[in-house]
């Protein structure tokens, strides 16, 4: 049997806002949007995974806090987050364009979790924690 991931919603409640940070800040492929007063729908194609994100009808929780993960030693809570993998140019240009944003990052600068590999941590407009990611050969 194969079977793969193939769709994520995520509720949201400001597709608007979530485009400025999928799109402008992390550069996703966006595949669709739209905004009005009968739909709030947004998506993205990372890898064989789509991505939407939906305008919920009432008000959803913001976290203000860094999910816990094994990958670094900090964030409060228990529960999920993504971790983004990408090429050095990409995860240099993304780094920039997230320290120039008014986003919430976990540290000012890029930390190393292990020899050959950087990390950077931010929060989406909901409070998701998302780490970009890249790896390099270390010396």
């Amino acid at each position: 049997m194969e079977i793969e991931l193939n769709t994520i919603f995520r509720w949201c409640n400001d597709v608007a806002s979530m485009r400025r940070f999928y799109t402008d800040c992390l550069g996703l492929e966006e595949t669709y949007f739209r905004d009005d007063v009968d739909h709030g729908w947004l998506a993205y194609q990372i890898g064989q995974v789509q991505l939407v994100f939906i305008r919920a009808a009432t008000p959803q929780p913001m976290a203000t806090e860094f999910a816990r993960n094994p990958g670094y030693q900090g964030g409060s809570l228990t529960t999920e987050s993504w971790v983004l993998k990408m090429d050095q140019p990409s995860f240099a240009a993304i780094v920039k364009r997230l320290q120039a944003s008014s986003y919430t990052l976990y540290a000012p600068e890029p930390e190393k979790p292990r020899p050959g590999a950087l990390q950077f941590l931010a929060l989406d407009p909901m409070g998701f924690t998302i780490e970009v990611y890249t790896e390099f050969e270390a010396s």
